[in-house]
């Protein structure tokens, strides 16, 4: 009995476990309130319209790990949504071409913050809190607000791919949209970038302690502004999935997107100092908002009560892991202090 009780504590030492059991019973919970929750197509619809969230969460817990923060990842999104819908409607819709610039635009964007913020020691949440309004004023000055609509097809067609489909006794076809593994892939490469990667290390040894990390050899001016060039790519990726999706660019959609994306991040178990966060906690904090959110408007909660509930929540998580991190200290310091 006492082996079951140690091994259970030991898996809920991890927070993606605990997020994981959290996420199921609210899933049991809501699926009682109404049973389509559960449902294949809810799910996926789901999951194919939180992509773009999960994505950018990716980018932004490279950030987070190096101890830094990026509040401009909603701005650089919207900012490479403009530039490829504005690239095909005067160039081409070809989509390697696309995607090219797209991801090219968004990565410079990054770096660019990265510099500013290893090589002019500038703050990152000022860097990025200037790119963010600095963007977001050339985007509604370009813009003016309006949408973007008429991108060609060639493209387009992109965002109704579905595979594996099939069609159900009832004659309804699903499927997983292409969208659904482009996160995968995101997942799986930031995940090889963190563990296996030289850089990866750097990243998670800066975030740990970045004096120590220098003196083992990282340069963490270089790790900084990769850090933010990865951010800025994956912000650019997130931009397209979403332009797949929505077959038009409003410039506007991604006014506050910021603070949903680090509270997935946040909620997933990283710590805001840096060098504890993991691809798996990411996502489920990703899906844990995709969830409550979905659950919500499938409960016809107002949508009001909507971004309360959810800004609750991060708040909540945010205080837990400040706390939790300050226990932590507090007991190092005691050890430390036992063993001088």
């Amino acid at each position: 009995m006492n082996n079951i009780a140690g091994a259970v504590k030991k898996v809920f030492h991890y927070q993606e476990a605990t997020l994981a059991v959290i996420i199921i019973g609210l899933m049991a919970v809501l699926t009682i309130m109404n049973p389509q929750f559960l449902s294949f197509e809810n799910i996926i619809n789901m999951l194919r319209n939180n992509t773009v969230l999960g994505i950018a969460a990716l980018g932004v817990l490279v950030v987070i790990n190096t101890g830094g923060i990026d509040v401009s990842v909603g701005a650089l999104i919207a900012m490479v949504t403009v530039v490829i819908a504005r690239f095909m409607l005067a160039v081409s819709g070809n989509p390697i071409l696309v995607f090219a610039v797209g991801l090219a635009s968004g990565t410079l964007a990054g770096a660019i913050n990265g510099l500013f913020v290893a090589k002019f020691k500038i703050p990152a949440i000022i860097v990025t809190l200037a790119a963010m309004t600095i963007l977001n004023g050339i985007l509604r000055w370009y813009t003016n607000g309006a949408w973007i609509t008429g991108l060609p097809a060639q493209f387009t067609d992109i965002g109704g791919i579905v595979l594996f489909r099939t069609v159900t006794e009832s004659g309804v076809a699903i499927g997983v949209p292409i969208q659904i593994l482009f996160l995968i892939a995101a997942a799986l490469l930031t995940a090889f970038l963190l563990r296996y990667t030289i850089i990866g290390r750097g990243i998670m040894a800066m975030g740990g302690n970045s004096m120590s990390s220098e003196r083992i050899g990282f340069s963490n001016d270089n790790i900084t502004i990769f850090a933010f060039a990865y951010s800025g790519f994956m912000s650019a990726l997130a931009a397209i999935v979403y332009t797949t999706i929505m077959r038009t660019v409003d410039s506007n959609a991604f006014f506050g997107f910021e603070l949903r994306v680090i509270g997935a991040v946040v909620l997933g178990g990283a710590a805001i100092t840096g060098g504890s966060g993991t691809v798996v906690g990411t996502m489920l904090g990703m899906f844990l908002l995709s969830v409550v959110n979905n659950g919500l408007v499938m409960t016809r909660v107002s949508t009001f009560y909507q971004k309360i509930i959810i800004g609750v929540i991060i708040l909540f998580t945010v205080c837990f892991d400040v706390m939790k991190t300050k226990r932590q200290e507090r007991m190092i310091a005691k050890v430390d202090i036992e063993y001088s």
